[in-house]
């Protein structure tokens, strides 16, 4: 009697388009997943991509500077690495350098230095001269605008000539997203008449003029100005001397670095 053979008849599976279909749905989820990481400009996430991306391809997938896709070549990983390196420094930059509607955020000494000569370039002699003077310290940039320049003596009105150089100073400050305080400075010769009963009153109307004449004439954002009087209580120079008296008479624009305007009201 022979043997019986078994013959196990194969299932037909008919559920195999699941798996295509997962697959698709997963890529349709990582794209957009991508999408909206770019979208919100994190730069640690948009690093994670860009390593992720050029892992897979071996390839430059984005051109720093540019908002357009690419997947040229390149010329090995090392290359490849580095330009995504390059990538996520530009999105911490561009992160760093842009607060809300497009305002630019200046920090660090390297930037503040950058706006300082810019300004310094269109001002020329008149910063040469000493009207104009501007340092760097902890705080921001001080752009320190002497009282011959601006003012007549006991007086908050601003000078023509000195409308020229502020209409410089402003064109250069009021894309900046940092916070500005003005700051009113006298020497300390006792000051009294009809408008100013001490120098308290003239060096804070000053400031206060200046913070008008940037809203008034550049639309400046009137919530990151501030301005402030010191009357001759915080000199830079000793009053013993006229060069040092007039020196202290001044009024200081501050663009104050964002570490240091964490301190500012709210």
């Amino acid at each position: 009697m022979g043997r019986k053979k078994k013959h196990s008849e194969e299932h037909e599976n008919n559920e195999r388009w699941l798996v295509s279909y997962a697959d698709f749905i997963t890529l349709l989820f990582a794209f957009f997943t991508t999408l909206y990481a770019i979208s919100t400009i994190d730069a640690q996430k948009a690093g994670k991509m860009v390593m992720s991306m050029q892992e897979s391809f071996n390839s430059t997938v984005f051109t720093p500077g540019s908002k357009t896709l690419s997947l040229s070549q390149s010329s090995g990983s090392g290359e490849g690495a580095a330009k995504s390196h390059d990538l996520v420094q530009s999105i911490q930059q561009s992160k760093a350098m842009h607060g809300k509607n497009g305002y630019q955020i200046v920090s660090g000494e390297k930037e503040l230095g950058i706006l300082r000569k810019n300004m310094a370039d269109r001002l020329g002699a008149e910063v040469m001269k000493g009207i104009v003077r501007m340092h760097i310290e902890p705080r921001g940039l001080i752009i320190s605008l002497g009282e011959g320049g601006f003012f007549d003596s006991g007086c908050d009105q601003i000078k023509p000539d000195g409308k020229i150089l502020l209409d410089i100073i402003a064109e250069n400050l009021v894309s900046v997203g940092n916070q500005i305080r003005v700051e009113g400075h006298t020497d300390n010769v006792p000051i009294k008449n009809s408008k100013f009963p001490s120098n308290w009153e003239l060096s804070t109307s000053r400031a206060t003029v200046i913070v008008r004449y940037f809203i008034a004439q550049y639309s400046f954002r009137p919530e990151l100005l501030s301005s402030a009087g010191y009357a001759e209580y915080r000199p830079a120079w000793t009053n013993e001397t006229e060069e040092g008296r007039s020196r202290n008479r001044r009024v200081d624009i501050i663009v104050l670095n964002p570490i240091a305007a964490e301190v500012e009201p709210k």
